[in-house]
């Protein structure tokens, strides 16, 4: 199949693929084609107006010839300085002398939509090429400004610092990460406010969790949880909090905890010495003493019951219910029925 794609082919070869694989020679080499990922077949290649002889591929995206610079397969001579225009290595970041850009096509789709001039590049406002760089997926920075998912951010340039990906600060506010906007949090003092992990922070008073979205609608929800002491504080996987006899999930107190015998079994199971838990839920009649997990973790046992998503599944027979003899399925069976998770699909 290899040597037919390539006899089918209407690339002679890529210009250099070692920056990109979009840009390729046509089998006569008397043209340049764009074909994204060189699939031509799917995506089909179009044909560029470049001088062929001095055409140079500039990043994935992007190339450039003695008379035009080239997006994808668009001229882009109205939107960048041409003379001085480069792509950074990460082929997302171009600059010229006057301004950094992102390609819209890089952007959120909502960025699409109100790009009404219909240009290709997108002007990161403020941004001084000479100084920009970027710090992380959403992070950059110049000599005067933080850019939060490119867009400037009104803060205090010299105390400014990204927490976590939930919060930042500077030395008057403390704000709340959303995907594209940053909220001051007024009742969090930004002097005393540190890291806990990746998701929550303290500051003199209280943990603090910001969720944008629950449930896959969007809250804008900041949870306050006041403490007594968090010298001790003990972070489990990254995900459960214990301090002062309580234990935090998901930025909830878990009901019902014995603080001192609380572990973790098997995420999203945990356990102490009276009950056993799935996530933040209590297991109805689990007995911690002889739970155990399936190798398909959704399912879990103790000696008298099985339990699939954290719920009794009612129909099941303890003794015999386990993973059906076909390799790498996902059903499981007992003596009575085929179990595909919490539905009967089959009665044996």
């Amino acid at each position: 199949m290899a040597i037919i794609a390539q006899a089918c082919s209407p690339f002679a070869g890529p210009v250099d693929k070692s920056v990109s694989d979009s840009y390729y020679y046509s089998k006569s080499k008397k043209d340049i084609r764009y074909s994204p990922m060189g699939n031509w077949f799917s995506l089909g290649n179009t044909k560029l107006n470049a001088d062929v002889k001095s055409f140079k591929v500039l990043g994935r995206d992007f190339g450039k010839d003695k008379n035009h610079v080239y997006f994808k397969s668009n001229i882009i001579d109205n939107e960048v300085d041409t003379a001085t225009f480069y792509v950074h290595e990460d082929d997302y970041t171009c600059f010229d002398k006057n301004h950094v850009y992102i390609a819209i096509n890089y952007m959120p789709q909502d960025i699409n939509l109100i790009n009404q001039e219909k240009k290709h590049l997108w002007k990161v406002a403020k941004a001084n090429p000479k100084t920009f760089q970027k710090i992380d997926q959403d992070w950059a920075k110049d000599d005067k400004h933080y850019f939060y998912n490119y867009t400037p951010i009104n803060v205090d340039y010299d105390f400014f610092k990204v927490l976590n990906k939930n919060f930042a600060k500077d030395q008057n506010q403390v704000y709340l990460l959303k995907n594209y906007e940053l909220l001051v949090a007024t009742t969090i003092d930004p002097t005393t406010s540190k890291k806990i992990n990746d998701r929550y922070i303290a500051d003199k008073n209280s943990i603090y969790d910001f969720q944008e979205y629950k449930n896959g609608k969007k809250v804008d929800s900041l949870t306050s949880i006041p403490y007594q002491n968090i010298d001790d504080l003990t972070i489990l996987e990254d995900k459960f909090l214990l301090f002062d006899n309580t234990v935090i999930y998901d930025g909830v107190k878990i009901k019902n905890v014995d603080f001192s015998t609380f572990k973790i079994i098997q995420f999203p199971y945990s356990k102490d010495k009276n009950h056993v838990f799935y996530h933040s839920d209590v297991i109805e009649k689990a007995d911690p003493n002889t739970f155990s997990i399936f190798e398909t973790s959704y399912y879990s046992k103790d000696k008298n019951h099985v339990y699939v998503y954290g719920k009794l599944l009612k129909e099941a027979d303890v003794a015999t219910f386990g993973p059906s003899n076909e390799k790498h399925s996902l059903l499981y069976k007992d003596k009575n029925h085929t179990y595909r998770g919490d539905k009967i699909v089959e009665d044996n």
